[in-house]
């Protein structure tokens, strides 16, 4: 059941707009979650995770008077913190060794040329990949790199050894590489899943 308040956006959107900090707590409090998990799936940094969830939410908070309250905020959100994650990953590729690390396997892809790519289209084409997993494989995957349990979690929560997990990983990551190929979305997704 919801709580008063959480189920209805536009309308917090519109005392948003008239600076009702309550609204903008109660916006907070229902989305911060879900942009933590997303963004930790994509970073696999928790500083980084939080950091990208603050600046968005103060991104909200100083264009409020600009949010239309009839399209959907959720992916508004999604939209701020996903170019603020594309960001961090351009900030990781100047790094020298992580530009050398991926330049292992990506060799003849020029990794300063990655443009921003559509959020949407990635989070598909990875999620129809996964879900081609076979099962295990598929949730011992999502526990990670959804839920953001580390490999002992994991192994703890299904009976299995650590080993096993990392191995089950390294399969999926392997899979979805070789579905996504050599695009730019799958430099991106390197990034995320390796970064």
């Amino acid at each position: 059941m919801s709580k008063p308040g959480f189920e209805n956006d536009t309308v917090l959107i519109e005392r948003l707009k008239d600076g009702e900090v309550l609204a903008f707590d109660l916006l907070f409090k229902k989305y911060s979650q879900k942009l933590y998990r997303f963004s930790f799936s994509l970073l696999k940094n928790e500083e980084d995770s939080r950091e990208i969830i603050q600046e968005t939410f103060f991104r909200v908070w100083k264009n409020r008077n600009s949010i239309d309250s009839r399209k959907s905020f959720k992916s508004f959100l999604f939209t701020i913190s996903y170019n603020l994650i594309i960001d961090q990953m351009r900030l990781r590729i100047k790094d020298q060794e992580f530009k050398k690390n991926l330049a292992e396997h990506f060799k003849n892809i020029q990794l300063e040329n990655v443009p921003a790519t559509d959020y949407k289209q990635l989070e598909n084409k990875i999620q129809i990949i996964v879900e081609k997993l076979p099962e295990k494989r598929k949730m011992i995957y999502k526990m990670s790199r959804e839920d953001g349990l580390s490999h002992k979690q994991i192994a703890e929560k299904l009976n299995i050894s650590v080993k096993t997990v990392e191995n089950q990983i390294n399969l999926s990551l392997k899979q979805i590489k070789s579905k996504l190929g050599g695009s730019i979305v799958g430099i991106l997704l390197f990034i995320a899943l390796f970064g």
